[in-house]
């Protein structure tokens, strides 16, 4: 390929990983905000709204997947595709299964410990995430990465502090520590499937697009939700509105938005962009929903600025820009 023309798709690749970042950035500041006000306002299902908001991703999904002429190894065209999809999603149901044992071990965590603990120890999914990263696909991380990345989780852990004053009373020491077992294992599984659905989106031995991996995702969250919903009790819902239907539809959104990131970036930038995130939300909430707002928060987020700078622009162990392609050629491999 002449040099030039791998010049301008470098460009072009890093312009959309640039787009994909910001807007999981805006998507996740403003589906917080959205879902805060929600709560204060309303009295709808939470289970409910993450339902509503993989019927549109499913929908979404099936729409592109129809209409796309994007390469792919799903058999069949239209909805004949949807069925081979459908019959093909294993790796997908790993995924489902693994989101299902975290949300069963924040259940239990939060039954045990505070949520002041419990946010500590959520933050740790960022060091995870990249430790899974250098495990399994082989990602080089400079100590000055690895330093920004533990700057991060510790500003974000200020930035949440206002959420510490709720705490439970004490439970039995072994209880506690049942529950810190399992923060600490959903952690891991958060790092791990991040990871994991990064190398299925990214794989090349079997070409599906993000598209598709969405709508097989999507299918088994269905289940999964749909399931709950029947077991919840009704009493208090209010039924929905306007802004309960835009909160599910940024929830949709998010979701789509991440199956980019990782197949045009990667799962630490989007632990970065879902930092920044935070930082985000905490101040518009402040302006807007009257969130707390003091020194501390204003200097974790000082913090989690700075550290997302020092990852951006650390270059050391980057690989030099004509191999860049290749090398994304060579990590995506199969799982």
């Amino acid at each position: 390929m002449p040099k030039k023309k791998m010049e301008n798709l470098r460009s072009s690749l890093s312009s959309l990983k640039t787009v994909i970042l910001v807007s999981l950035c805006l998507q996740n500041a403003g589906y917080t905000l959205l879902r805060k006000y929600s709560r204060q306002t309303e009295h709808v299902s939470s289970t409910e709204i993450l339902l509503v908001s993989e019927l549109i991703k499913v929908a979404v999904s099936t729409r592109l997947i129809v209409t796309s002429t994007e390469i792919s190894d799903a058999k069949g065209k239209g909805y004949e595709k949807l069925l081979w999809l459908l019959l093909n999603s294993k790796k997908m149901l790993i995924l489902a299964g693994i989101y299902g044992a975290m949300n069963i071990l924040s259940f239990v965590a939060l039954q045990y410990i505070g949520a002041g603990e419990f946010t500590i120890c959520a933050q740790l999914k960022i060091l995870t995430t990249a430790g899974f990263s250098v495990m399994i696909l082989r990602t080089s991380l400079s100590w000055t990465k690895w330093r920004a990345l533990t700057l991060l989780v510790l500003g974000c852990i200020l930035v949440a502090s206002p959420n510490f004053s709720t705490s439970k009373p004490k439970e039995d020491s072994q209880l506690q520590i049942l529950g810190y077992f399992a923060v600490l294992t959903e952690v891991c599984l958060s790092g791990f499937a991040s990871i994991y659905f990064e190398k299925v989106v990214k794989s090349t031995t079997e070409v599906v697009t993000i598209w598709e991996r969405n709508f097989q995702l999507g299918l088994y969250s269905i289940m999964m939700y749909t399931m709950i919903v029947m077991f919840e009790a009704r009493a208090n819902s209010t039924g929905w509105s306007f802004v309960t239907l835009l909160v599910s539809v940024l929830g949709a959104a998010g979701g789509l938005l991440v199956a980019a990131t990782l197949k045009y970036a990667d799962s630490i930038l989007k632990t970065l962009a879902a930092a920044g995130a935070i930082v985000m939300s905490t101040y518009l909430g402040h302006v807007f929903l009257d969130g707390p707002l003091n020194l501390v928060v204003a200097i974790g987020a000082m913090a989690t600025i700075i550290a997302i700078a020092n990852y951006t622009f650390d270059t050391e162990n980057m690989p030099p820009p004509k191999t860049v392609v290749a090398q994304t050629k060579e990590t995506a491999e199969t799982v």
